[in-house]
């Protein structure tokens, strides 16, 4: 272990094992061990990179420096989350917290830790963290849109008002909603009936409509509801309906005016912030699911060769998450997807790759990438890259019916034989080739394994 806080956690009393440090060490996220008294024993390569500081494993600064309040003013002792998990043992999830960095950036993090009992008996406290920097700015953006669009709806973004007369059941509408509708003057003046007025309405929201309108006529007084209404030109708009409902002496509702306003604007922006916050959920549940994967099904029959595989499928997995953060999570380039990922393992002279410009989507990339490390593990261990002279080829094709084709071919090295028995790399594999929808089939051949993968192109 080259990291002394990793040497000081493993002789810490047998706190946490090496082989797990190792792990943590390479998690996408900052992970800190403390003692009760504040002392660390333990924070890993991405504490480092997302503090923007080299701290010593034995330096309490670290707990409780950086962290500034939104007015700017720094935390005390007590207030840190750290801190408030080894002392009383309170369970801290998703904390949002402001950070400075020693070169002035501050940074939005959110932070998880709770206290556990090592081994002998004594307590530690874990916290993870990560950069949430990004993601918080997307979604002040998001309030800051929907702000704008509430001062625009304030300011008269109306799409016209009506008057529903309850007793003759006829409703009529202003020149600005006729000519959203596509109706001419005669037939808005002439007003329209109520089941009319229905067909306009977006089929999923008729029933919502139909009852919050019910439930106003029938006790009087305000009404507000949002539904989608079709244009002219039969596209369909968002809108707010606010209205009053009045009432004769004997408590029957008369008269229906109200006024419907544009919110589609808010409601594109709503869709935007909910699609951002699922789409975070799903990828730390995939990433999380896909490390237990990793570490359980492992084999741990030999622990140096476990750590190494679990430690060797983590990074190419923190590679994947690389690539699609360059594109803002909108997918990945096939050949720097696959150069990225050899060359990480092997020197690029010992790979010939080529095939036209693909673009992936964002779900393909991360089970291409542990697939092709897979097949490169492989061919280090038992294949043609264990030998100084062989090599390995790696072309695609795209094939009829938007299908991908990508073949792996290795020649020059140790003479294949099939192996006795299905390990957990080959069934990962073909796990990896089933999740892109896909299939593998693994030919090994007395020069070589020759593998051909293919699977749908998505758009």
């Amino acid at each position: 272990m080259s990291d002394p806080g990793l040497a000081e956690a493993a002789s810490a009393g047998g706190h946490l094992s090496a082989t797990w440090l190792a792990i943590l060490d390479k998690m996408p996220v900052g992970v800190t061990v403390a003692f009760p008294g504040g002392h660390a024993v333990f924070r890993n390569s991405m504490t480092r990179k997302i503090l923007g500081q080299e701290i010593a494993a034995t330096d309490e600064r670290f707990l409780y420096e950086g962290l500034v309040h939104e007015n700017g003013q720094p935390y005390q002792v007590h207030e840190y989350p750290l801190a408030r998990t080894v002392r009383t043992g309170e369970v801290i999830e998703r904390e949002i917290v402001h950070y400075r960095r020693p070169d002035g950036r501050l940074m939005v993090l959110e932070v998880n830790a709770s206290r556990i009992t090592a081994q002998d008996g004594r307590m530690l406290g874990v916290c993870t963290f990560q950069d949430v920097t990004e993601e918080n700015e997307r979604r002040q953006a998001l309030r800051e849109a929907a702000e704008r669009v509430q001062l625009a709806l304030q300011a008269g973004a109306i799409v016209g008002t009506w008057i529903y007369d309850v007793q003759t059941d006829v409703i009529t509408i202003d020149e600005l909603l006729a000519k959203s509708l596509g109706l001419d003057q005669e037939q808005r003046l002439r007003g329209m009936a109520a089941i009319d007025w229905w067909s306009i309405v977006h089929p999923d929201d008729r029933a919502a409509l139909q009852a919050a309108a019910a439930d106003a006529l029938a006790r009087g007084g305000a009404f507000r509801q949002q539904y989608r209404v079709r244009e002219q030109d039969g596209r369909y708009r968002w809108v707010e309906a606010s209205g009053m409902v009045e009432l004769d002496g004997h408590g029957r509702a008369q008269r229906f005016p109200g006024v419907l306003l544009d919110i589609t604007a808010w409601k594109h922006a709503e869709e935007a912030r909910t699609l951002l916050m699922h789409e975070v959920d799903h990828r730390a549940r995939n990433a999380l699911a896909m490390i237990q994967s990793v570490v359980r099904l492992s084999d741990a029959s030999d622990a140096a060769a476990y750590r190494e595989e679990v430690l060797g499928r983590i990074d190419a997995m923190a590679r994947a998450q690389t690539s699609l953060s360059r594109t803002n999570w909108e997918g990945a380039d096939l050949e720097d997807l696959v150069r990225e990922e050899v060359v990480a393992l092997a020197p690029a002279d010992r790979f010939h790759i080529s095939g036209p410009k693909i673009n992936l989507a964002a779900a393909q990339v991360q089970p291409l990438d542990m697939l092709i490390h897979e097949l490169v593990t492989n061919a280090l261990k038992h294949g043609a890259l264990s030998v100084p002279k062989g090599r390995v080829e790696i072309r695609w094709r795209l094939g009829e019916d938007s299908e991908l084709q990508l073949n792996w071919r290795e020649c020059g090295g140790p003479r294949v034989t099939p192996p006795e028995k299905v390990g957990f790399g080959t069934r990962l594999i073909a796990r990896l080739a089933t999740q892109l929808r896909g299939a593998i089939d693994m030919n090994w051949q007395a020069q070589g394994l020759i593998a051909a993968l293919s699977w749908p192109l998505e758009r």
